[in-house]
């Protein structure tokens, strides 16, 4: 990672592009129900399992294993961090 803070300001943040997507997405095309604006938090889950799949398509199975690993350990830090923060701070 790099020290020059400059360097960071200027690289967007994965996390919001990747939410900003999904926002777009749903707003544009609605839930597979037919509901604008609505998100389908089963189609978004099957959508990043079968990213983190293509990504990971090929690695040995414990470097696959570890990544699994390391995602439900992010998702639970995550959730805690959410649980206590204002809606506002979920994203930055």
């Amino acid at each position: 990672m790099s020290d020059n803070p400059a360097s960071n300001e200027e690289r967007p943040c994965l996390h919001c592009l990747i939410a900003d997507a999904i926002d777009d997405f749903y707003a544009e095309y609605g839930s597979e129900s037919g509901e604008k604006d609505t998100i389908d938090m089963d189609e978004i889950i099957s959508a990043l399992g079968k990213t983190v799949a293509e990504l990971t398509y090929g690695s040995d199975p414990s470097a696959r294993q570890r990544i699994i690993d390391d995602l439900l350990s992010e998702i639970s830090r995550f959730e805690a961090e959410y649980a206590s923060a204002p809606g506002s701070d979920m994203r930055h």
